[in-house]
């Protein structure tokens, strides 16, 4: 599968009476977007603005955030099964506006009020510490606000929140159908020297059976109780890969942009052909309820990556669940039993200082990790001379059994409450030197 992945910088944004790209400037007709959204009736009142890098601007209640995408050519369209037929993606061409995001914050009446269920929200900040934890601080963000009709169950309450999230992007990358791309990356595995090692990436996924949405979607489809799925990696750049809409937030879980810009995926796609032989992506689903069922998922995950001759491995995770980082553990340990070696890439605990025990759980046979950081660390965000986001901006719940922020004030937080703060994939590219 080769696909050419199209790129259009936008270096401003400004709300106008039409709809185009030129040279870097994305023009928005407000108007018709926002009409765009509101054809779902269950969105009661929607709303659009702005916000800038290093603008001491935050912005709060974000529920999830995509990148404006559209494919000009080969079978499918980006994000398949919610916007179009399910058809295998990864070829032919898609334009993407870099550098920009659509950040949905959103508020709906949950019916869920507690527990890892519940809808939660994060938030992002322009400028100061809280920018520097996650790629969005640097992203020219346009924040579609969306307030829900009562009555919403949570999975439509996810789907009205994808739906117009994914509706304003397709709009706005549309405008560079007959534009000259700045650009062009072609994305391709191709047969390549036998003799470079052959590396495949085993992707924990936290999903769990009892929720209302799984967490993550494979072509719109709740990822539950399945086994080791073998991806192409040209999948997740035309939208393969999405988030539960209602819990986007916060840095426990990757928000959408996060899939659409994998690191891990895009690192290893560009060194293929020259230091090693890439085989794909094997989604493995984690967070299992029982012995029998870690034991299971180890086994195939470890067997599939024998199956495909892989002589090493690099192993990730997405959420702080220690019940899930067990399931990563142990296939890490099956792995290295088959013969392919593995790197484990995740962020510790530590504590609030970083002295505390950094694992929950561990095996022998890991030994290659690399550390992305902490869970834990508090940081302390500055007062906002901007707080953009839907209904009231003076106190707001992130998490059911969280104090609530005021966005306006200076506070001491964790930095899970910033979106994508803590950093699952290498996305930040933070680096420690010991002295």
């Amino acid at each position: 599968m080769r696909l050419e992945l199209a790129n259009f910088p936008v270096k401003n944004v400004r709300f106008d009476g039409q709809t185009t790209y030129d040279s870097g400037v994305l023009q928005i007709d407000k108007e018709e977007l926002l009409a765009l959204v509101l054809e779902d009736r269950k969105i009661s009142w929607a709303g659009l603005d702005v916000a800038f890098p290093s603008e001491q601007t935050r912005i709060v209640r974000v529920r999830d955030v995509v990148e404006p995408r559209v494919k000009v050519s080969g079978p499918g369209c980006v994000f398949p099964g919610i916007m179009g037929p399910v058809e295998t993606v990864g070829q032919g061409r898609t334009n993407r506006l870099s550098g920009v995001t659509v950040m949905t914050s959103a508020e709906y009446k949950r019916t869920i009020l507690e527990g890892t269920a519940a809808g939660r929200t994060g938030f992002v900040d322009m400028w100061g510490p809280g920018a520097t934890l996650t790629p969005l601080g640097s992203t020219i963000n346009i924040v579609l606000m969306l307030e829900l009709r009562d009555g919403v169950a949570e999975l439509e309450a996810h789907a009205a929140i994808q739906s117009a999230e994914l509706k304003v992007a397709k709009r706005l990358a549309e405008t560079t159908r007959d534009k000259a791309a700045e650009d062009l990356e072609v994305l391709e595995l191709f047969e390549t020297d036998p003799s470079l090692p052959r590396v495949v990436y085993i992707l924990g996924c936290r999903t769990a059976w009892h929720e209302p949405h799984s967490g993550v979607a494979y072509y719109g489809l709740p990822i539950r109780e399945s086994l080791p799925t073998l991806v192409h990696p040209n999948e997740f750049f035309d939208g393969a890969l999405t988030s539960d809409a209602r819990r986007g937030g916060k840095g426990t879980f990757p928000c959408t942009w996060v899939w659409m810009n994998h690191p891990i995926v895009s690192r290893l796609l560009r060194e293929h052909g020259k230091r090693l032989n890439f085989l794909g992506v094997i989604l493995q689903r984690t967070r299992f309820e029982s012995d029998f069922g870690k034991e299971v998922t180890a086994a195939c995950t470890s067997q599939m990556a024998r199956l495909l001759k892989a002589d090493g491995a690099i192993i990730t995770r997405m959420s702080p669940s220690g019940n899930n980082f067990i399931d990563v553990m142990l296939t890490a340990q099956a792995c290295e039993k088959k013969g392919v070696k593995t790197v484990l890439l995740t962020p510790e605990w530590g504590g609030r200082e970083g002295t505390e025990l950094p694992l929950v759980f561990y095996v022998p046979e890991a030994s290659a990790m690399v550390t992305t950081g902490g869970l834990d660390q508090a940081v302390t965000f500055p007062a906002a001379s901007k707080v953009i986001g839907v209904g009231d901006t003076q106190l707001v719940e992130l998490t059911s059994g969280d104090p609530l922020i005021a966005p306006w004030t200076n506070f001491v937080g964790d930095k899970g409450w910033v979106q994508d703060g803590i950093d699952w994939w290498g996305t930040t590219g933070r680096t420690c030197k010991v002295y």
